[in-house]
């Protein structure tokens, strides 16, 4: 269990090309935003589930679980990630989409491991930089906050000004050979596909 570090799981944003609240859809015997949180409790103690509507998502409330509401009316996940790290007890945060049902708990460790003292860790997967399944410092509040007055609004532009830590495929390999942690759930297809999958 790492002590310093909270879950967040980010569940404010609008679903429309999935058409309706996915964090909501049926995963195994939960849901997938229940999924994601017990994945995260797995190594922390504490996880903020980050939403526009609390009272959706009320029934996670629990000991270790808080529901928060996100302090930005819009949908995009600059906000919601500003509104964890606020109210953060912990030097750090893991941040995770509500529609993410494989993340898994051995990444998020070995992310944390690597994170030394960077104000970020971010694993790289094909390619591509996953800025919702990473680490961040609290001390990002700051850079965040001038980025969203300026409208500056995707995650990844943080990276050319946070000192980062990239974690690159073959790291990520050891622990998630097929990097469904990177997976992401937007549309009734991709749902269907995904309760198809059997991560190795």
């Amino acid at each position: 269990m790492i002590a310093e570090l909270t879950g967040v799981v980010l569940a404010g944003g609008r679903s429309s090309r999935f058409g309706a609240n996915k964090a909501l859809a049926r995963w195994q015997a939960t849901t997938m935003v229940e999924q994601v949180v017990n994945s995260l409790l797995i190594v922390m103690p504490n996880v903020l589930v980050v939403t526009k509507k609390p009272a959706e998502l009320a029934f996670l409330e629990k000991p270790g679980v808080r529901v928060i509401k996100d302090l930005h009316k819009d949908g995009h996940p600059m906000g919601g990630l500003f509104t964890a790290l606020k109210r953060l007890k912990t030097s750090h945060a893991f941040v995770a989409a509500c529609d993410m049902p494989f993340v898994r708990p051995e990444l998020i460790e070995k992310l944390w491991l690597a994170r030394a003292d960077y104000d970020a860790a971010i694993p790289v997967w094909q390619g591509r930089r996953q800025p919702l399944c990473g680490i961040y410092s609290r001390q990002c509040l700051g850079l965040i906050r001038a980025c969203i007055g300026q409208e500056a609004l995707g995650i990844t532009n943080l990276f050319d000004c946070l000192r980062t830590r990239f974690m690159l495929e073959q790291e990520i390999q050891e622990v998630d050979p097929q990097g469904l942690s990177f997976m992401d759930i937007d549309t009734p297809e991709d749902y269907q596909r995904a309760k198809g999958l059997k991560p190795c």
